[in-house]
């Protein structure tokens, strides 16, 4: 550790990083790369200038900058062509050195690298690069310079002399300079510049005020601190705003209006170039959780970590390196200073939030914030709120969802208090309502909800008419039934609304109706497109039952059960049983990690693949993975992958040898607990021994080795395991929607839970352990909604074994 000491002439910002000064100082004792973190304009070039220029030369240090900016080349081989040039500069200037420069013409990544280990062993002696900034660069041609280093890092190992790297970039690029895919990932040592405590923000702005030859008045200091405490460039900005404003008035003494109107300037005219802020709005706007988490800290003064809508990642935290927040006592955060807040209350209004949350599908929120921005009188906002509520009927999972979508529309938009959509589904002679005033969004359809289309009903008139119709007028207000039809089509239903009656001029009414009729338009091709993609998904749903077993099968000496219960139409679940020579099975359970058509399509095309190459390998459960894993990611390219486990099993042994490609490990009920053989231990999973005990009291064990699931990797391997079902034990099957099943307090079922439920079962029929576990599933989840699909699978042996004549009758 260095002591750092003021007599060195070091910039004012310099003095007050001391904790990142020492620990990039550690980073080159250490020979560990360091990536310097930091808001933009915070001081990061001025440190490593100061490193370069002062402590370098104290401690002994060959050291060389390279400022990224005088870099202008987009190519990459012309980007390290540059990169090198500047490099063997910068080395000839610091050592004295000449070193031979390769031919811009072949310049790389590779030819980089290799011009690094060759200048090393040049000059004989450890090295200091520092570059900066990183942001000056695309994000290609940093990735690219990281890999090159990464490179050079492992080269030097085998070298005399060290070269420690030390990269700076704006908090934006923290992921990529040390996340978890970055190049840096495990060489590099992260130093982000600290946020400056109150007391040093103070500190900072006295030196400043006192550089500039003014006094100020104590109010004006905490005015000043107040407005930019925690930015080193803000305070440094300001605060020459402050002095120049005092010299230009011959005065000598700051006070605290004077820094009110240098603020007030700030945020009028020059707020909308000062980068940092520029860099925030941009990385919070791209992700919508960081949105709402600063919307969040505007409407409070400061908020518990674990009330923000953020992942708790362990690597990098998303919302601090926005660089506009800091962290205070007990895990809560707020808005760094006044000027951050009054810039982002002033940017982030309801009309821009909604506007983003809209961009990235967050369609109830996004319709909460632009129904605020009507409400508050936005005359833009109608435009931004319409489309909104079009983009989320047609996001829509079925039509009711769609409907509320298009009430609030209607509400927000046009005024409507009450309102009432009817469908006329096919092959149906009756308007049935999906929508009403009182109806959640979730709700579900009531069968008597529905009208004959030959009613004399105002709704059935406007049906048939195809024409809107006004009710009668009762207590100021007018119901109007409005056939909901695109121009040249028929009417698919009809939406009633409930409106005060007004006094605008026709001429106003003319509009706003013909702004309706738009809206109610494109509502309609909406709902078109919901319910044709419902009778699609329905399709596919019953085409994917018509795969599964139509039963179970019978075994004499076995009881075999399944159940499947998809969560939606179509399901990404499926089990199989096929039969192969010799009297034995082969057993599937599989999850395609996806929901929709493109899971279903997956899932037939892994029923069928297993069920083509089980005969093959009836031996092998690990060789028919692979090619079923080739397979897919040949013939589907869809970016979808499958959690699977095979087993075969011998019903005249009990002999079960399987494989597992990433699906939740089966347990096997009733055993002593045995080796399983064949399993990887690499592969295993965790606990004790190959496989893995049941958690608290009672018999059983998992069956171990899992691998990775189909259609990841062309590269993946498995192996296989052996396990002994004896008389008398079970063995369980299950896909994740049983662990992953959630009550109201959003508890996971998860693994204890249904093995509670198991234990109460040993020694139950097949059957009945099955019908336990659902109705386990069920009582837990409440009146929670299933998320997932849910499929099951029970295998008992009998305790009195059968011969082999009984299973297999002779011809």
């Amino acid at each position: 550790m260095i002591g750092f000491n003021p007599v060195l002439d070091a910039p004012a910002t310099a003095g007050y990083h001391r904790e990142a000064l020492e620990q990039i100082t550690q980073c080159v004792e250490e020979g560990v790369y360091c990536a310097l973190l930091g808001p933009r304009l915070c001081g990061k070039t001025l440190l490593l200038h100061f490193i370069e220029e002062n402590l370098a030369r104290l401690l002994g240090w060959t050291c060389i900058y390279i400022d990224l900016q005088h870099i202008r080349a987009t190519t990459q081989q012309a980007f390290f062509a540059d990169l090198i040039r500047l490099t063997g500069e910068r080395l000839a200037e610091a050592t004295g050195e000449s070193l031979p420069i390769p031919d811009e013409n072949l310049a790389s990544s590779a030819v980089y690298r290799a011009f690094l280990s060759e200048s090393l062993e040049t000059i004989g002696s450890d090295l200091v690069v520092l570059i900066d900034p990183l942001e000056a660069l695309p994000t290609d041609l940093v990735q690219a310079l990281l890999t090159s280093l990464r490179a050079a890092y492992m080269d030097q190992q085998m070298l005399e002399s060290r070269m420690t790297v030390v990269v700076s970039g704006a908090l934006s690029l923290a992921t990529l300079a040390v996340g978890e895919s970055s190049p840096f990932r495990g060489i590099a040592r992260r130093v982000f510049i600290g946020d400056l405590s109150e007391s040093d923000s103070e500190s900072l702005i006295l030196d400043f005020l006192r550089e500039g030859g003014i006094s100020a008045t104590r109010p004006a200091v905490h005015k000043l601190v107040s407005a930019t405490s925690g930015d080193v460039y803000l305070i440094r900005q300001i605060s020459q705003n402050c002095i120049e404003r005092i010299q230009s008035k011959d005065a000598g003494r700051l006070a605290s209006k004077e820094v009110n109107y240098v603020i007030n300037k700030f945020l009028r005219e020059d707020v909308f170039h000062y980068a940092p802020l520029i860099e925030a709005i941009r990385l919070i706007e791209e992700d919508p959780d960081l949105l709402q988490g600063i919307v969040q800290l505007l409407e409070q003064d400061s908020v518990p970590r674990v009330e923000l809508p953020l992942p708790l990642s362990p690597d990098l935290d998303p919302l601090y390196l926005t660089g506009v927040v800091e962290r205070v006592a007990g895990e809560r955060y707020r808005l760094q200073n006044l000027i951050y807040r009054k810039f982002l209350s002033h940017h982030f209004s309801p009309n821009r939030v909604g506007r983003v949350l809209a961009m990235a599908g967050r369609w109830d929120s996004a319709i909460d914030y632009l129904e605020a921005s009507v409400l508050q009188g936005s005359r833009g906002s109608n435009t931004d709120l319409l489309p909104a509520t079009i983009n989320s009927m047609y996001a829509s999972e079925d039509l009711v969802r769609a409907a509320y979508f298009l009430r609030r529309g209607l509400s927000a938009a046009f005024g409507v208090s009450e309102s009432r959509i009817w469908i006329r589904p096919s092959q149906d002679d009756n308007l049935r309502l999906i929508g009403s005033v009182d109806l959640n969004p979730d709700g579900d359809l009531s069968a008597d909800q529905g009208i004959s289309i030959s009613a004399d009903r105002l709704e059935a008139r406007a049906y048939r008419y195809q024409v809107t119709l006004r009710g009668q007028e009762a207590e100021e207000r007018i119901v109007r039934a409005i056939p909901l039809m695109v121009p040249g089509g028929q009417p698919i239903g009809v939406v009633t609304i409930s409106e005060e009656l007004r006094e605008d001029s026709l001429v106003d009414r003319r509009e706003q109706d013909l702004l309706m009729g738009g809206y109610l338009n494109q509502a309609t091709r909406a709902f078109q497109a919901v319910s044709s993609r419902r009778q699609e998904l329905t399709l596919a749903g019953r085409v994917q039952a018509s795969l599964l077993p139509e039963h179970s099968p019978d075994i004499p000496g076995w009881q075999i059960t399944a159940t499947w219960k998809p969560a939606k139409e179509t399901s990404g679940d499926f089990y199989d049983f096929v039969p192969l020579p010799s009297g034995r099975l082969g057993i599937v359970m599989a999850d395609v990690v996806d929901k929709g058509m493109g899971a279903a399509l997956l899932m037939a095309l892994t029923r069928t693949l297993i069920r083509t190459y089980a005969a093959e390998f009836p031996n092998h459960p690990e060789h028919l993975l692979q090619v079923t894993n080739q397979r897919i990611l040949t013939d589907l390219d869809a970016g979808l992958f499958v959690t699977l486990f095979y087993g075969v099993l011998d019903p005249t042994n009990g002999e079960l040898i399987f494989s597992n490609a990433g699906h939740p490990p089966p347990y096997i009920f009733g055993i002593e607990e045995t080796a399983v053989t064949g399993a990887d231990p690499g592969q295993s999973l965790p606990g004790t021994g190959p496989g893995r005990s049941l958690p608290g009291t009672g018999p059983g064990q998992s069956l171990p080795g899992t691998g990775m699931p189909l259609g990841v990797s062309d590269e993946a391997t498995w192996q296989q395991g052996s396990q002994e079902i004896p008389p008398g034990a079970m063995l369980l099957l299950y896909t994740d929607g049983v662990l992953d099943s959630q009550n109201q307090n959003r508890d996971f079922l998860g693994e204890e839970g249904m093995l509670d439920i198991i234990r109460d079962q040993l020694g139950s029929s097949a059957q009945a352990v099955q019908d336990a576990l659902l109705s386990g599933i069920y009582s837990f989840a409440g009146s929670e909604p299933q998320v997932d699909d849910i499929t099951i699978m029970t295998l008992v042996r009998d305790k009195t074994p059968r011969s082999f004549e009984d299973i297999v009758p002779s011809i």
